[in-house]
């Protein structure tokens, strides 16, 4: 068996998966009509015909492979045990409920709830036998010597090749080290002679940057014979960005990214901060007109205040808040430097006099935030990201890691607004929450921050 037979093996597991998804809907469907009736009263005229419920069957099947596809379940070389546990596989039937549901109340169709929720018991049950008689089934074929793959571990470093060798040992995959090809004093001619005498499959290299000269013409050799050759990027010596190669302008190219751009939970995320953004400021209109009305009877100056701001990867842009403060504050901004509680190159003030009495109000409900709106909808912050600093602010950042802040798009509110907000008073300390948000970014996180942003605002946690 080679390396194309187990990436066959993902696509023969995604097809099953999709049948049992198909199959736990078709098996609800069955539990609801012919065995809750004998143990609970329920009306029957609810479920409706099962042809009603083929189209949701479809669906299930058609989208359980992605989901478990972006859950990891299909990573052929994951390493020992099992690719997915038990909250991935109920999550992975829980998302589909989701979208199950979403469906039926936008068509304003009327399946019963009950299949649908009957259904994410079941299919977790078949993914959790699926999962295990699948890893069984890996672990006897091992053991059984059938389905190895020979590796080829070309490398300069002992403890590379005792580290590649453990890892291959305790991972219930069909590959088998064959040898270790030592690069220091190997020529290219020994090299192929060695892919030669043990038949390898795979050529791993794990090799230091002053080697990469010799890397290329074994690589190219390895092209030469149709074998298959992997490339370890630690010589590169990044610690957080992903590589993966990319053709572009018909060049390949090793790209690093230490974001999750271009993804569809990036692509997502960019189309509910635009629906959501309009909406909220189609609905929140009469308060704008009020919050307006009271800071230009309160003081003279427009309502609203203006400031170029870094956005993405320091890209300036215009951000737009309802004026807390006195016409003349930016003016008075040098007289209040002593005053400042912010330790980095952040200035904020907790009882700052420049403040009106209609802006201490708007900042202690974050209402002054809310034309910001405007720039979520064109595209220039999101609902959940970084906040955006002022671009002098910006300039006067010292550390590469505080501007990797900058390597998304800033948001309205994050892990540090509801985090205290401006009890931090260390602007590192207000970093690592923006690092710590970028790292482990997802939709699911961006959801929770909203929904912790909400007392956050109520109740004025840290506001100044």
């Amino acid at each position: 068996m080679n390396l194309s037979d187990v990436r066959q093996v993902r696509f023969w597991l995604q097809l099953v998966d999709g049948l049992l998804a198909g199959a736990a809907m078709v098996l609800a469907f069955f539990i609801r009509v012919h065995v809750l009736p004998k143990w609970i009263p329920l009306e029957s005229r609810e479920i409706g015909d099962f042809g009603l419920y083929l189209p949701y069957i479809a669906l299930m099947g058609f989208l359980a492979p992605f989901v478990i596809s972006r859950r990891g379940g299909y990573r052929s070389f994951a390493g020992r045990g099992q690719s997915l546990n038990w909250a991935n596989l109920f999550e992975i039937g829980l998302i589909l409920f989701l979208v199950g549901i979403s469906v039926v109340f936008f068509f304003k169709q009327s399946p019963s709830r009950i299949v649908f929720m009957l259904f994410v018991p079941i299919f977790f049950a078949f993914l959790l036998a699926r999962e295990n008689l699948f890893h069984r089934f890996r672990i006897f074929r091992r053991k059984e010597a059938q389905a190895t793959v020979r590796l080829l571990l070309a490398t300069d470093s002992a403890e590379n090749a005792d580290r590649w060798v453990n890892l291959f040992s305790d991972s219930p995959v069909g590959v088998r080290v064959t040898r270790t090809f030592s690069t220091a004093g190997g020529s290219i001619e020994d090299f192929i002679q060695a892919m030669h005498e043990d038949s390898a499959g795979i050529v791993l290299f794990d090799i230091h940057a002053k080697n990469m000269g010799w890397a290329a013409q074994a690589i190219k050799a390895c092209e030469e014979e149709g074998v298959e050759s992997w490339l370890c990027t630690d010589f590169v010596g990044t610690q957080l960005a992903r590589a993966q190669f990319e053709e572009v302008m018909n060049r390949n190219l090793l790209i690093f990214r230490s974001t999750r751009a271009g993804t569809w939970q990036s692509l997502i995320k960019t189309l509910f901060d635009r629906i959501m953004s309009a909406s909220l400021l189609l609905v929140l209109s009469p308060f704008f007109l009020a919050i307006w009305l009271a800071i230009k009877l309160e003081s003279p100056g427009p309502a609203f205040f203006a400031q170029r701001r870094s956005g993405r990867h320091g890209d300036p842009f215009t951000m737009y808040k309802f004026r807390t403060m006195h016409s003349d504050a930016e003016m008075k901004k040098a007289e209040l430097e002593a005053l400042n509680e912010m330790k980095g190159p952040v200035f904020k003030i907790k009882k700052d006099p420049r403040v009106t009495r209609v802006g201490a109000f708007l900042r202690f409900t974050s209402l002054d935030e809310l034309p910001q709106l405007i720039n979520v909808l064109l595209g220039q912050m999101s609902l959940v990201g970084p906040r955006p600093l002022p671009t002098y602010e910006t300039l006067a950042m010292t550390a590469n890691a505080q501007r990797r802040r900058l390597s998304v798009s800033p948001g309205m509110t994050c892990l540090w607004q509801i985090s205290g907000r401006n009890e931090v008073t260390d602007f590192s300390d207000w970093v690592r929450l923006d690092l710590e948000y970028i790292d482990q970014w997802s939709l699911w996180l961006d959801f929770q921050i909203l929904l912790r942003t909400i007392p956050a605002v109520l109740f004025g946690r840290g506001a100044r």
